[in-house]
C-alpha cells in the first residue's frame, strides 16, 4: 500500500470528514462531559482560510486509490514580547488523525516528520501539541515519535 502525503486542498473539507468523525467519537468517548457527540468540520470558510495563511499548514494522506486516511493540521505560534518568554515561534500541531484501520502502518509518523521538517523550514524552536490524558493511545504515539512532557495542565471538576 503506498501513501502520498501532500498539503491540503479545497475538496480535502469533505473529504477528511469520515477522520473527523471517528476522532470526534474518541474524544466524546472519553470525556463526554466536555465533547458533543457529533464531529467537529471544518466549515469551507474555515479550512479555506487555513489553506490560504502562511503561518497554517495542512497535510493529507492518501492511499493509491484516492481514499484520504489522515491528516495533519498546525500553525506557527510566534512569542513576540512577552513578558516571560524570549522571542520565538513553535510549530504548534493541532491534530495528527490516520483513520484507524490504516493506524499502526507508519502513516502517523510520515505525518509527524512532515510537521518537523516544516517547523525547521519555517525556522521555530519546537514542536508543540495538546493531548487529553484519557487519550493513551495518542500519548504513547507522540513519546514514540520523541516528544516529551513540558507542560501539565491540571483540573479539579467542580460538578461532581
Amino acid at each position: 500500500m503506498n501513501i502520498k502525503i501532500r498539503t491540503a486542498v479545497a475538496e480535502d473539507c469533505e473529504r477528511i470528514r469520515p477522520i473527523q468523525e471517528e476522532i470526534a467519537n474518541l474524544h466524546h468517548k472519553g470525556r463526554p462531559d466536555l465533547f458533543k457527540t457529533e464531529a467537529r468540520y471544518f466549515t469551507e470558510e474555515t479550512f479555506m482560510e487555513r489553506l490560504n495563511d502562511p503561518k497554517h499548514t495542512v497535510y493529507i494522506a492518501e492511499t493509491d486509490q484516492g481514499e484520504v486516511v489522515g491528516y495533519a493540521f498546525a500553525w506557527i505560534v510566534s512569542y513576540r514580547d512577552h513578558p516571560t518568554y524570549i522571542d520565538f515561534d513553535c510549530f504548534y500541531i493541532d491534530d495528527i488523525c490516520v483513520l484507524k484501520s490504516y493506524r499502526r502502518k507508519g502513516i502517523g509518523k510520515r505525518l509527524f516528520a512532515c510537521c518537523k521538517q516544516k517547523g525547521r523550514e519555517q525556522k521555530c524552536k519546537m514542536l508543540d501539541l495538546g493531548v487529553w490524558g484519557f487519550n493513551k493511545d495518542a500519548i504513547a504515539f507522540y513519546e514514540n515519535c520523541g516528544m516529551t512532557e513540558r507542560i501539565r495542565k491540571m483540573e479539579y471538576r467542580l460538578d461532581d
